[in-house]
């Protein structure tokens, strides 16, 4: 996987990020279908292939933490579900209540990296103790304005290393599928 140029210019908040490949065909229509039509078997397929990449797992996997308004319209947390389906393949814990998302925000999908880290800003608590080296598990990395404030409140809260297992990315060459 390449290093995009906004990782070149500033370090990102996490130690290492692992994905299988750019937000396009066949992943985009995938993880429609996951996210939002309730096709939950994709998650044991993909986990799969996820684990796959990570060569060093992380002691335990964390999933990114949903409103529990949006949880409860959605029917799931799409990153809790691959989540422990990635933990199974790891062999790992998966610590689905470490993090809590304690307001509700706008939604980050259509706004600019400003907007989305503004948006974010206190909106997450840690429960628990946590170990020094954790793993992030979510499905898409865009401008990276969540994980960079869940790193932040992980790293205050004495959280060393942070790994990113997320399914894709977006592209860094512009062609995201609009």
């Amino acid at each position: 996987m390449e290093t995009c140029g906004r990782c070149l210019n500033t370090s990102p908040a996490w130690d290492n990020l692992v994905c299988l490949g750019d937000y396009t065909f066949p992943y985009d229509t995938l993880l429609h279908k996951f996210k939002y039509q309730g096709h939950y078997w994709l998650a044991k397929p993909l986990a799969r292939l996820l684990a796959e990449s990570i060569d060093d797992p992380a002691p335990c996997l964390i999933p990114v933490p949903m409103h529990w308004r949006r949880r409860w319209m959605r029917g799931f947390n799409h990153s809790t579900v691959l989540a422990n389906a990635l933990a199974s393949q790891l062999e790992r814990p998966c610590l689905d209540k470490a993090l809590v998302r304690t307001r509700a925000t706008q939604q980050q999908q259509g706004l600019s990296r400003k907007a989305r880290l503004s948006n974010l800003k206190d909106a997450f608590n840690i429960h628990g103790d946590l170990p020094s080296h954790v793993a992030l598990v979510d499905d898409v990395v865009t401008t990276g304005a969540t994980l960079t404030e869940l790193c932040r409140l992980l790293k205050a809260h004495g959280v060393i290393k942070i790994d990113i297992y997320a399914l894709c990315r977006t592209p860094t060459d512009g062609k995201q599928k609009k």
